[in-house]
């Protein structure tokens, strides 16, 4: 599938209340390369999705992201790649939330079953 070359600024996408922020779909639902999405949380519950990788790029915050029985400390400027199917949660180490952006691949809405966030068993 061939896309359109797409321009748009976070700013002008409105936020969408999750449970621990916000997120800003910017490029979401297969229209371009990969799903962009600005997250600002203090914490996410442990999930992974069936078919959809993600990677992580902290632009604010600290605090600590989990995949699998890993933990690892994060904050600015730390990229994080989170293959399809590994469990992954995080959290901030503070009152301030952790924004990131996140490159979901391959991009499709996140209403996709693959894409959903499930709950580990």
């Amino acid at each position: 599938m061939k896309h359109q070359a797409i321009v748009r600024h976070s700013d002008q996408i409105a936020p969408i209340d999750c449970p621990y922020g916000t997120v800003r779909r910017i490029v979401t639902g297969g229209e371009g390369n990969a799903n962009v999405h600005v997250v600002r949380v203090t914490a996410g519950g442990a999930h992974y999705h069936q078919a959809y990788g993600e990677t992580y790029y902290f632009l604010s915050g600290s605090g600590s992201l989990t995949i699998e029985e890993d933990t690892f400390t994060v904050g600015p400027g730390t990229v994080a790649f989170i293959p399809a199917g590994k469990v992954h949660a995080l959290i901030s180490d503070s009152e301030a939330p952790l924004e990131f952006i996140i490159f979901g691949t391959p991009p499709m809405s996140i209403d996709d079953e693959r894409a959903a966030p499930r709950k580990p068993l």
